[in-house]
């Protein structure tokens, strides 16, 4: 059966209920799939109650060696057996093992809730270099079972796959124990491979680059069975035709420093690994483009308080501006990267208009009163692709200027509680956020609008405190009233965690409308 009940499942698999046997058939869940399946409870496909637990469910890691060598390993991890970018390992490091020692791991907190387990354990060196025997055994409430018994020789590694980890709802330990013991025959000892990820690249973003990746590997006592290669440092765009062979392609690059590290496994487990460098230079990287920005000598109670240049992808903020700028300072001359960028200009006080020339055009947006006024895709050159920025104590033009007048309510707020297989839950908060437009400011006579709706989303998570603010637009065309959204949060729970850690997260979604051209914010 296909286990949807899992939220943090973005990859289907379907398995054997019972064995957790995989058939190996696989679908990605898309919600425009008209097979998505939604992430809820369903008896009839997933018949495991989501039941709210006792304290102690944690799933606690532990070494035990009863031996008298050192022991090491290059590589041990615990993650759920769908693992992804997005979904962390519960315990990924080197270990050392002292002779005699119980060594109880420290782990992350699990951010999901999950039963079926992917082990993955390689060695490295054993001083006396005697073979392990290893057994990985689980303990909970319910009792003690071995799940594996096998033996672990010098640079030799071993998975895992589909382990059933229950966390039973009585409490108990919930141990997952690694009990090793020496033997008395010498280690078989295997010569890790050699990982070669190629000699570094350096390429031009104007040039679509499109680059294959060098990597090849050696073993000199047995041969390379895997590769996979995994982005450590770079930009967030690009896209790796397959991570698992030697030469994938890799595209969909933007200016930056790539580096990527090839992992390659011989045929008894032990890995090599080797980096690559690709730097994603811009021909015209020294080349900036020119921002003017002015007051009006005669908007005398007008400032410009802040200018930010947003890039149009991947980029930080360039902030421009961060004292304000009156009528009686002299223009504000910048030399920001060529680019194409959303303007944000904040302005205080009282003027008439607020206008961008760029590309051979202005853009003028009425004074609304105080706030931030957004011009969308400015593109920032040489010479005439400069832009200029003024606050101006004149309108828009010779003729007076309509506006409409912009409202947003929020109606029909809705709680709803999901289950989240097999221990967990998930409330959502939703509501319609409306936006209406009307040719008063009383808001009595609706008028139908064809404008860019600039509005702030705000995102507060009240476990991390941490708080997420976008400004950006949307097109409205011939309508009186438009639905923005109905998301306003959702709070996320592992029922299997002690009470006071069940709340994983609780996000809160807030919007305001800001001022645009053509339309005034009135709520």
């Amino acid at each position: 059966m296909q286990n949807t009940g899992m939220i943090k499942y973005l990859r289907l698999e379907e398995y054997i209920v019972g064995t957790g046997q995989a058939t190996g058939r696989k679908k990605i869940n898309k919600l425009t799939d008209p097979d998505y399946a939604p992430p809820v409870y369903d008896p009839q496909t997933c018949p495991v109650i989501p039941v709210e637990p006792v304290n102690g469910n944690r799933l606690n890691v532990r070494i035990v060696y009863s031996g008298s060598q050192f022991v090491s390993f290059q590589h041990l991890e615990i993650a759920p057996w769908d693992k992804s970018t997005s979904v962390p390992a519960f315990y990924s490091d080197k270990c050392l093992v002292l002779p005699g020692q119980t060594l109880d791991l420290v782990t992350q907190p699990p951010k999901q809730v999950a039963e079926w387990w992917k082990i993955t354990m390689v060695s490295n060196s054993f001083s006396k270099k005697l073979s392990l025997n290893l057994i990985i055994r689980y303990t909970t409430a319910d009792g003690t079972q071995d799940l594996v018994t096998t033996t672990m020789d010098i640079n030799s590694g071993k998975i895992w796959d589909h382990l059933f980890l229950p966390r039973t709802t009585t409490g108990g330990l919930n141990l997952l124990e690694f009990i090793m013991t020496d033997t008395t025959i010498p280690s078989v000892e295997n010569t890790p491979p050699v990982a070669n990820a190629g000699a570094d690249i350096a390429v031009f973003v104007e040039d679509t680059p499109v680059v294959q990746l060098q990597g090849s590997g050696t073993d000199g006592d047995g041969n390379i069975v895997a590769w996979h290669w995994d982005k450590i440092v770079g930009p967030v765009a690009y896209q790796l035709s397959d991570p698992n062979i030697a030469r994938p392609v890799l595209s969909g690059l933007v200016a930056g420093l790539y580096k990527f590290r090839l992992t390659v496994t011989d045929n008894r487990g032990a890995i090599g690994q080797d980096e690559v460098s690709i730097t994603v230079n811009a021909r015209e990287a020294n080349t900036n483009g020119t921002l003017l920005a002015y007051v009006d000598s005669l908007a005398q109670q007008a400032f410009i308080t802040q200018i930010e240049l947003r890039p149009d992808g991947d980029g930080d903020i360039i902030t421009l501006l961060d004292v304000p700028l009156g009528s009686t300072d002299g223009a504000l001359l910048k030399t920001p990267p060529k680019g194409t960028y959303d303007m944000y200009v904040t302005i205080a006080g009282t003027a008439g208009s607020v206008k961008a020339d760029y590309q051979h055009k202005t853009v003028c947006q009425p004074y609304q009163g105080d706030g931030l006024y957004i011009f969308h895709d400015v593109v920032l050159g040489d010479g005439e692709e400069g832009v200029a920025v003024t606050l101006s104590s004149g309108t828009c033009g010779d003729e007076p200027v309509t506006l409409l007048y912009a409202s947003l309510t929020i109606t029909n707020n809705t709680v709803t509680e999901q289950a989240v297989l097999p221990y967990g839950k998930k409330i959502v908060r939703s509501a319609n956020v409306n936006v209406r437009f009307f040719q008063d400011a009383d808001l009595t006579q609706p008028a139908t609008a064809s404008v860019l709706l600039n509005y702030r989303i705000i995102t507060t998570d009240a476990v991390t405190a941490d708080t997420q603010v976008l400004d950006t637009y949307t097109q409205v065309t011939n309508t009186d009233t438009m639905l923005l959204t109905r998301d306003r949060g959702e709070a996320i729970f592992d029922l299997s965690l002690d009470p006071a850690e069940q709340l994983l997260s609780d996000t809160d979604i807030s919007y305001e409308l800001l001022p645009g051209v053509g339309y005034k914010v009135i709520s």
